[in-house]
């Protein structure tokens, strides 16, 4: 039976990246122009949404029980499940019992669809496996009107032998250079504060248009848009070989693009980054942090890192650990290594113990705490540019925000500051945030 005009209510939940976070704001804003209420997951909605990542066996894990639970507490509701996870083991999701439709993520556009339809008879309808094309979702509205992720790429023509999402969101493709200036200048007008440019692959974006673009030409033009006091840009996530002498020349002139980056470094041993397949050295990844540092004043990077891959032994353990304590990285995303089914290293030697992969994992905290207390320190009786978010800190009850390095920031103050951007003293920092006062107001 399908849901009535008075019953239209959806909950849409999203796990994994940011791309996910994006489609999902996208999701929601087919179902309000199909009359739906967006409701939060414990509204008994008439329809749930359960956008789903699978870049480790833990995220698979994740899905499995959000979907048990969520099927538990709605036992009449239309359950549809989407993302990567639907889109590489649709079978293996359509044998939990109560799922009523499988899309892939091509098959995401039919989302409002399915809801109309109600529950199907017979099982669970299965729709994946259709050619990833043009990004036809688009989001113009999100839950916080403080930071708006901006897809502007998908799926990856890479092919690391860990890894599962090539499979899961197909071949690199970018939205045009002309869709990506408006969309930004949209969501600035908008009101959004900070727009984060978000991709699979972000460094592929544009080599597939024609004539070909770049992120290098991307974040020039948007800079060119003339908004640095509407709002400002992040960039969420490059591999080393695509930060260029041409791409940080355009990152440091910017006036719009915060000084914050994210590398996929993965490992900094060089016989571990050949068996990942991946594309670069430890060297080019050291070198790009470094030109990074030395071009950008107060530039914060972050890095990915993978422990316990095949193959990885106590000195090439030791490597990754050795070359990230003498760089200056501020702070560290640390994966142990998961088997991903149909991936080249599902069948790779030299497997590395779940207890060995979890010191290693402890290890690498150890350092990322350290690193990220010595950078926050760095901060203190300096004058930051602070966006206010609209959530206050849990456990102080302050105001919570991000510097433009990408800062954690909390403030004593009322809520009239919420969504603004406003310059803040930093007074106090620890490892995980800095304490700011007032001191000069922008925004």
């Amino acid at each position: 039976m399908s849901p009535t005009v008075a019953s239209r209510t959806v909950a849409v939940t999203t796990l994994g990246c940011r791309s996910n976070q994006y489609d999902s704001s996208a999701l929601e804003d087919s179902f309000k122009k199909a009359d739906f209420d967006i409701v939060p997951l414990n509204a008994g909605a008439s329809a749930y949404v359960i956008n789903t990542c699978t870049v480790t066996g833990p995220t698979d894990s994740q899905s499995r029980q959000l979907i048990r639970k969520i099927r538990r507490e709605n036992p009449s509701s239309v359950l549809i499940v989407t993302g990567c996870y639907a889109e590489v083991a649709a079978n293996e999701v359509a044998s939990i019992e109560g799922v009523d439709y499988v899309l892939g993520n091509p098959e995401k556009s039919k989302v409002v669809e399915c809801a109309l339809k109600g529950r199907p008879e017979g099982g669970a309808v299965v729709m994946v496996g259709g050619e990833a094309g043009i990004m036809e979702l688009r989001a113009v509205s999100f839950e916080s009107r403080t930071r708006a992720n901006l897809k502007l790429q998908d799926g990856c023509d890479k092919a690391c032998t860990y890894c599962i999402i090539p499979r899961a969101r197909g071949a690199s493709r970018s939205v045009t250079l002309d869709a990506a200036l408006k969309e930004f200048r949209g969501l600035a007008d908008a009101g959004f504060g900070e727009i984060v440019l978000t991709g699979i692959h972000l460094g592929a974006y544009g080599l597939d248009l024609k004539p070909k673009s770049s992120i290098t030409e991307l974040v020039r033009a948007i800079d060119g848009l003339g908004l640095t006091d509407k709002c400002r840009g992040r960039i969420s996530s490059l591999d080393p070989d695509e930060v260029t002498d041409e791409f940080i020349d355009a990152f440091a002139g910017s006036r719009v693009f915060c000084n914050h980056m994210h590398l996929s470094l993965q490992s900094g041993d060089d016989r571990i980054l050949r068996l990942m397949r991946r594309s670069y050295t430890a060297l080019d990844f050291s070198d790009a942090v470094l030109r990074l540092f030395k071009k950008v004043e107060g530039i914060n990077i972050g890095a990915d890192v993978i422990a316990g891959f095949p193959g990885e032994d106590d000195k090439a353990f030791g490597n990754t650990l050795e070359l990230l304590k003498k760089l200056p990285v501020s702070y560290l995303h640390i994966f142990p290594y998961s088997v991903r089914k149909g991936t080249s290293a599902e069948g790779f030697k030299g497997r590395v113990s779940p207890k060995v992969t979890k010191e290693r994992c402890e290890a690498l905290k150890i350092l990322d705490m350290e690193k990220r207390a010595a950078f926050n320190a760095r901060f203190v009786g300096t004058v930051q540019e602070v966006l206010i978010e609209t959530s206050r800190d849990k456990k102080t009850g302050f105001l919570k925000g991000r510097t433009r390095s990408y800062i954690p920031a909390l403030i004593k103050a009322g809520d009239e500051l919420k969504r603004k951007t406003v310059m803040l003293k930093a007074v106090k920092s620890t490892k995980d945030f800095i304490v700011c006062e007032a001191d000069v107001f922008k925004g």
